[in-house]
């Protein structure tokens, strides 16, 4: 009986230890993420408006510009604050053509900023191009 004891106590210790080393392990990983990081990740900054892509055959058909087209604008969003309006397309951000591929749409080349972030939008409005500054904010 006292073996019986002196195993199920060994048992126990070792399962203890291995806990808790486990649990060590688990909170050294998850310090390994700088604060920074886990941020942007969380909030991605944000122009704030709703847009329709315009591709080159319908930019063409229609006597437009191939780009992002505002269809709202959200009402305190960087994009009112710098006055962008719907109806404006957004032909560039940051010297960055928006079309063509999803690689170059506005949402995915937003994506790569961080709030805070002044970028430079060319718009054509009125069949004039236009460049205004924008301050990304966080989503």
């Amino acid at each position: 009986m006292k073996k019986l004891f002196l195993v199920l106590l060994g048992v126990v210790v070792i399962s203890i230890i291995a806990f808790s080393s486990t649990k060590s392990n688990i909170e050294k990983q998850s310090n390994d993420i700088p604060a920074t990081e886990i941020s942007q990740v969380s909030s991605p900054p944000i122009i704030g408006v709703y847009y329709q892509m315009i591709d080159k055959q319908t930019a063409i058909k229609n006597n437009l510009v191939e780009g992002a087209y505002v269809t709202r604008v959200i009402k305190g969003s960087p994009a009112e604050k710098a006055y962008i309006r719907e109806e404006d397309i957004i032909i560039e951000f940051d010297e960055k053509a928006i079309g063509g591929t999803d690689k170059q749409t506005l949402t995915n080349l937003v994506s790569k900023k961080s709030p805070g972030e002044k970028v430079l939008l060319k718009i054509w409005r009125n069949k004039e191009i236009k460049i205004i500054s924008v301050i990304l904010q966080e989503n």
